[in-house]
């Protein structure tokens, strides 16, 4: 379980939260459930309930959705200092996907309530938080930009790029199939294939599994216009 101070920390260290006070941060920790997640374990499902933001604290989280075939799609992975659930504080209503633990993983889970108790007595607060959603959205639109705009050996070396700075080093640990990050990019598993297999050719990473090193940090990063 997360102390106070560290629960504080986290939640300072989120886009969603991080222009709070020291006073308003402290107040939503107190409210804050710390919750444990082991690998593959179901968080969320798609259609219950939702009114809960979610704060990664370790460990990562898979948010997919089942397509018509019944194979899950994956749309998003979230890691340390990440949130899901961003919009169910403005207004509560269904889980639009479930999110599954990709490896152990702690959260701290916040109720809306809490949220909208500071909102009502500190309207400042709902500016600051209006900021931060509005920023999560352009995220959101970048992302959707590079599936449009970027071919996928792009996008795999922006992705392989954005979990290295995660990381904070050039070892990464996807914990991802090659199928299920052809998901989260929007090609084929024979196109991601491909695309490692070049960027290996090419020395700018060493594949070995769901391991990948950046050996060339630059050249990955030129290539993918990062």
């Amino acid at each position: 379980m997360l102390d106070d101070d560290e629960a504080v920390a986290l939640l300072r260290a989120t886009t969603l939260l991080k222009e709070l006070d020291e006073e308003d941060l402290r107040r939503l920790a107190a409210r804050a459930v710390t919750r444990r997640y082991r690998r593959g374990q179901v968080v969320f499902t798609e259609g219950e309930p939702a009114d809960t933001l979610l704060v990664v604290a370790q460990g990562r989280l898979k948010v997919l959705t089942k397509a018509d075939d019944g194979r899950d799609h994956v749309l998003n992975i979230h890691g340390p200092r990440e949130t899901i659930g961003e919009l169910n504080i403005v207004e509560p209503g269904t889980r639009s996907a479930s999110v599954e633990a990709l490896e152990p993983s702690t959260a701290l889970v916040l109720d809306r309530t809490a949220v909208w108790e500071l909102v009502k007595e500190r309207p400042a607060v709902a500016e600051q938080l209006i900021r931060a959603l509005v920023a999560h959205v352009r995220r959101l639109t970048g992302a959707n930009a590079d599936l449009v705009f970027l071919d996928l050996p792009r996008r795999v070396a922006k992705l392989l790029l954005m979990r290295a700075r995660e990381a904070s080093r050039p070892v990464i640990e996807l914990g991802l199939t090659q199928t299920e990050i052809a998901s989260l990019l929007g090609g084929s598993r024979q196109s991601v294939n491909q695309a490692l297999r070049e960027f290996e050719r090419r020395s700018w990473i060493l594949s070995e599994g769901q391991t990948i090193t950046i050996l060339q940090l630059d050249r990955l990063r030129r290539f993918a216009g990062d």
